[in-house]
């Protein structure tokens, strides 16, 4: 096939996949009318094949498929010898010799890479973005290449970076130990009281309970996917035993059936001296209307035999009566009372 008059020819001879999406395409080439005389052309000429299957743009003047196939034989030719000269654990899998687009299309990266894992010596960690900062003096250059890394068999430990948590939650953990029993607390006031009390005093006992922290759960945000699996990531302990107190009521155990889900492998259980606290307190007191519109009633038959038998009447009925008992009526001075 004679070599067409088109712009996106030369772009495609180098394209690492042999599967472009139109997307990609209309980033080599500028005005839609162009971008599609053009990837019309190369239909024709049968160096692009449309993927029906992929859908149309919608547009009724100018249809284009969604993703093509490309059928153009790379002009681009690199050696063996050019991959081999690399650290050895970059060619070790055989991948950048089976793709040599990649080695191409990252020859720059690939080559400080190199550089790296041949010259360095110490085995300092420390974050991704700080890691990708001192090889390439670019933070993101990293993250920029985390598929690639993955496919020459490249992994977090072989360039001794960790992963920052996804969310980092507020804690305050005094001394940082190899097993540890921290109490998650749902929301802001009660996390920063007992804080203030461990700071200001050196408490290190709630309701009977030792406890070496404390972490602010933010409500709904600690059951995003993974937030707090990074976080107890991070903690780097070997052993940690996660106490849960939060609001009693359907959103409250909701909340903590939804992270013991999501993060099932972790030591997580409901702060019961805290809630028999609670439950104490509320008697004789005229609960407000749960404030959460979901009305999703959260499944309680592994959660309530837990309790005396008085206190799963009392929990049962402030559920079936859609009310909320707040985590807010351990007050400062009843914490004060309470932590040694």
């Amino acid at each position: 096939m004679s070599k067409p008059s088109n712009t996106l020819y030369k772009a495609l001879q180098k394209f690492p996949r042999k599967r472009i999406s139109l997307e990609e395409l209309s980033r080599f080439c500028t005005g839609s009318e162009h971008l599609y005389e053009q990837i019309n052309d190369l239909v024709e000429r049968g160096a692009l094949t449309p993927i029906k299957s992929s859908g149309t743009n919608g547009n009724q003047k100018n249809p284009l498929f969604m993703r093509y196939n490309i059928c153009i034989e790379n002009t681009i030719q690199v050696s063996a010898d050019e991959i081999y000269a690399l650290h050895p654990r970059l060619s070790a899998n055989g991948y950048l010799l089976r793709n040599r687009m990649q080695y191409v299309n990252n020859r720059a990266f690939l080559i400080r890479l190199s550089e790296w894992l041949t010259d360095h010596k110490d085995n300092d960690m420390m974050s991704r973005r700080e890691r990708s900062f001192s090889i390439f003096g670019k933070e993101k250059e990293l993250d920029d290449h985390l598929r690639l890394l993955e496919s020459v068999g490249i992994s977090r430990d072989t360039l001794r970076y960790y992963e920052t948590p996804e969310q980092c939650f507020s804690d305050y953990i005094p001394i940082r130990k190899r097993t540890m029993t921290l109490v998650i607390c749902e929301n802001k006031d009660i996390w920063f009281n007992i804080r203030r009390l461990m700071y200001e005093s050196g408490a290190c006992s709630l309701f009977g309970t030792h406890i070496d922290g404390v972490i602010f759960g933010q409500g709904n945000d600690i059951t995003g996917k993974d937030k707090f699996r990074s976080y107890a990531q991070y903690l780097g302990a070997d052993d940690v035993s996660f106490l849960y107190c939060g609001d009693i009521d359907r959103a409250g155990f909701d909340i903590f059936l939804r992270l013991c889900k999501a993060a099932e492998e972790l030591h997580i259980e409901l702060f019961f001296p805290a809630y028999k606290k609670m439950l104490e307190l509320s008697h004789n007191i005229q609960l407000p209307d749960s404030d959460d519109g979901r009305c999703i009633m959260p499944e309680m038959s592994a959660i309530l035999p837990l309790f005396a038998a008085d206190d799963q009447k009392h929990i049962a009925q402030i559920l079936n009566d859609n009310k909320r008992l707040p985590q807010e009526i351990l007050s400062y001075p009843i914490l004060a009372d309470n932590m040694r």
